[in-house]
């Protein structure tokens, strides 16, 4: 159970009770993104790389820029934190963007 800074949480649970095969998983496969500042995202950066963990980014995407690692099930966590112009206008032309993008996505999905 992890307490976000906003009041939410995000949990994890098992069942020791019944078997799980977990495998590794490709970063697109299966993986949470949780969004951070980009100071958080760079102290999370260097409080990895300390402790040993295997850490890939940081990733500018354009518009965000993530890093990614493993829990310790081998799923993909990644923190990512905007950049660029964070006004309600801009947030409208990039929310009409993404719609567009999951339809072109989605139409092209079903033509497999």
């Amino acid at each position: 159970f992890f307490e976000m800074d906003d009041g939410s949480s995000i949990a994890f649970f098992d069942d020791p009770e019944t078997a799980f095969d977990f495998k590794e998983q490709r970063d697109f496969d299966l993986h949470v993104a949780l969004k951070v500042e980009m100071n958080h995202l760079h102290f999370m950066h260097n409080k990895g790389t300390k402790a040993g963990m295997d850490i890939r980014g940081p990733v500018d995407h354009g518009f965000i820029h993530s890093i990614y690692f493993r829990d310790p099930n081998g799923y993909v966590v990644e923190l990512s934190a905007p950049v660029g112009d964070d006004s309600n206008e801009n947030k409208a032309k990039k929310r009409t963007k993404a719609q567009k993008s999951l339809v072109d996505w989605t139409t092209r999905k079903r033509d497999f």
